[in-house]
């Protein structure tokens, strides 16, 4: 326990000293004059208000994993993702070093990629926290090119989100008027749930190819509504998202890699934005919303509450009860 307790506090004082370093990058950020003199200084951003902390990273973070590097509340002071570059970790800026941090202000900053030759798409994700305990996120991207994904009928975005070995593997959602709490058995075994309010026919179809991802294969289940929340300790993590035809969920137990505590896991709670062929085309530019609550657990209606809270205030779209 002991031995536990000492690489625990290791790991802690690592991420504090990372989360200083980027505070006083944002301090800079105050001094335009400063950001213009040397705009590419500046690879992550600390931002603190109200119960929480988040660095967000540039394409110079672990492994090129531009997104949130951190988050912590003063609930639960330790990262809650795996590691840096684990949360919202988004396809449109994943593996391409090339993407940079735009400081907005104290409390948003902004990912950029600007298209290149192998990859011509303009993407730009913002990060905005919201007193006491938010993470408002949104994506716009632009490709200069048309491109379908693997030629399946539509254009996707992936999101990851590896977690910092959490008690409770499974995420939590509303599956035909109940709760259901679930993790898949393994990684790459009925990782993939789709909404229940899309009729089937108007689902994506997989090609038969011996080479899937790991995701494909059915789940058997279906989510009621567009947000899930998973748990960490006495902590809640609540996944709120706009577009609710076009949102599929995709889990794994493992896929965030070895825990960094012995006999745990490191899940990944992972979703998919879909938008079809018949509604896609390029040059033209699309926006995906989201916010993440990141508070203490208070039970399922709580939850609830901060759903219809984040749907009424940011406008996003709601599906009909029926």
């Amino acid at each position: 326990m002991a031995k536990n307790s000492i690489f625990v506090m290791s790991v802690l004082a690592a991420l504090s000293l990372a989360a200083i370093g980027c505070g006083k990058d944002a301090e800079l950020a105050k001094n335009e004059s400063s950001a213009q003199k040397d705009p590419g200084s500046r690879h992550c951003q600390f931002l603190r208000v109200g119960e929480i902390e988040v660095i967000i990273g540039d394409g110079a973070g672990f492994r090129t994993r531009p997104g949130v590097w951190s988050l912590s509340s003063i609930h639960r002071r330790f990262n809650i993702f795996k590691t840096m570059g684990s949360g919202l970790l988004c396809g449109e800026f994943r593996g391409k070093p090339n993407t940079r941090l735009e400081y907005v202000d104290d409390t948003t900053c902004a990912l950029i990629h600007e298209p290149t030759e192998k990859r011509p798409v303009y993407a730009r994700a913002t990060y905005r926290l919201v007193s006491p305990y938010y993470l408002d996120h949104e994506l716009t991207f632009r490709d200069l090119e048309r491109y379908l994904t693997l030629d399946w009928g539509y254009r996707d975005v992936v999101w990851c989100c590896y977690m910092n070995s959490p008690d409770d593997l499974r995420i939590h959602f509303l599956s035909k008027g109940e709760w259901v709490r679930y993790v898949p058995p393994e990684h790459g075994v009925k990782a993939y749930i789709p909404p229940s309010y899309v009729p089937e026919e108007r689902l994506e179809t997989w090609p038969d190819t011996d080479d899937p991802c790991f995701w494909w294969e059915r789940s058997g289940l279906t989510f009621d509504e567009p947000f899930y929340y998973g748990r960490t300790g006495d902590m809640v993590m609540i996944l709120i998202f706009d577009k609710p035809e076009h949102i599929r969920f995709f889990l794994s137990p493992s896929g965030g890699g070895q825990s960094l505590i012995p006999g745990l896991t490191s899940t990944a709670w992972d979703f998919e934005w879909i938008i079809p062929k018949e509604e896609y085309e390029a040059n033209r530019e699309y926006t995906f919303r989201l916010r993440l609550v990141y508070k203490k657990y208070e039970g399922d209606e709580d939850v609830l509450r901060e759903v219809r809270k984040a749907q009424d205030e940011l406008g996003f779209e709601k599906v009909a009860i029926k």
